[in-house]
């Protein structure tokens, strides 16, 4: 399998130039390298498939604009390959379709992103078992960026006149929000709020 392929190899060449690294840093260098292809085989699946259905530029943008608000509001990752693919095509392949062909009333845009902004308010930044958001600092921190990167797409929403980018703007919120909810946790069988879990996260 490739995958094994790549960590393993990956591995033997950290072992080789970093002798002094330890078994817990090696195991958090594999999960990183897991992560990283993982997200490398995904993006050029989607992309390719969105060369197929003409929606390329679509899915780019679509994938900028979901990937911003991730980097601060973080959120659930599948805990099998197999899951994880099953929800980012449709994701990042239907949805810029449905952007592109289907037009939705401005209102029911506006309705989606601002019920989106208030699952921010309530539930960014959401964190994993494997990256738990310890320092409430940071926590505090990432809630206000993702907030303030809500309002920034709700405001160019309301001033754009383009109306693939008020759906792909409006959606890329929603996906974020239902990534960040408790219920898709639950959903999911996997732990929500993980840095209860540390005497310190305070």
């Amino acid at each position: 399998m490739m995958k094994k392929l790549f960590i393993s190899n990956s591995i033997k060449s950290i072992k080789n130039m970093f002798p002094d690294y330890n078994e817990e840093m090696i195991e958090k260098i594999q999960y990183g390298l897991e992560a990283v292809y993982l997200s490398l085989t995904k993006v050029v699946v989607i992309l390719l498939l969105s060369l197929i259905l003409n929606i390329f530029v679509e899915t780019v943008i679509v994938l900028l604009l979901f990937n911003l608000l991730r980097m601060t509001g973080f959120g659930l990752h599948a805990s099998k390959s197999w899951a994880c693919w099953i929800t980012s095509l449709p994701a990042f392949v239907g949805i810029p379709y449905i952007c592109k062909y289907i037009s939705f009333s401005n209102n029911v845009l506006y309705v989606i992103a601002f019920i989106s902004l208030i699952n921010f308010i309530f539930f960014a930044p959401a964190d994993t078992i494997k990256r738990p958001l310890i320092r409430k600092k940071r926590r505090i921190i990432y809630k206000c960026l993702t907030i303030v990167i809500g309002c920034g797409y709700i405001a160019l929403m309301m001033i754009s006149k383009n109306q693939f980018l008020i759906s792909a703007l409006a959606f890329s919120m929603l996906i974020e929000a239902i990534l960040i909810c408790p219920a898709t946790y639950i959903l999911f069988k996997l732990p929500y709020n993980n840095y209860k879990r540390y005497q310190n996260g305070v």
